[in-house]
């Protein structure tokens, strides 16, 4: 009788098993989630920078390509990519803006950041506390940069750090 029980007791746990990873799989194909990929229309936003200014989506991409660079302060390959994406912007910027996009952090953490980096920052940096784009675009590791062209279509996108040769390519994706 021991035993039969025991088998009862395997078979059931198993099946919840099962059940659970099965309910899961299912909301997670019928969810209304979607990554914005390459050639989908941008979803635009308006968020306040670190400055105070107000940054739109639609707005800049009335006249130039835009760069929108997803990090934290906490993420070491943010922390080496900024440095390059200035030395590029410096360079000029008349076609294209880089909008670097932090994800739910406050103001203070970003200006620690921001003081401990060997480049003043000459891109606005938006802050995204409510995380309302972030969701919006689907990012998920973080650097997550994605060019958006002047026609407002997700041109390119890239979930790890950038090189400036990748930077590079992000403008010229934007700028055609």
């Amino acid at each position: 009788m021991k035993g039969r029980t025991r088998n009862i007791l395997r078979v059931s746990i198993i099946t919840t098993i099962a059940l659970l990873i099965g309910i899961t799989v299912w909301f997670n194909l019928t969810s209304g989630t979607k990554a914005v990929e390459v050639g989908d229309e941008a979803v635009d936003f308006r968020l306040t920078t670190l400055d105070g200014e107000e940054v739109q989506l639609s707005e800049l991409t009335e006249d130039k390509g835009v760069i929108l660079n997803f990090w934290g302060t906490w993420c070491k390959p943010c922390r080496e990519e900024m440095p390059d994406m200035n030395a590029v912007y410096l360079e000029g910027h008349e076609d294209y803006e880089i909008v670097a996009v932090n994800v739910a952090e406050n103001a203070q953490q970003i200006e620690q950041f921001i003081s401990g980096l060997d480049a003043d920052l000459e891109f606005p940096i938006a802050m995204d506390q409510s995380r309302s784009v972030t969701e919006a675009y689907n990012i998920g590791p973080l650097p997550t940069t994605i060019a958006v062209s002047k026609e407002g279509i997700v041109v390119k996108k890239q979930e790890y750090q950038l090189t400036p040769e990748d930077i590079s390519l992000f403008i010229s994706e934007a700028t055609e």
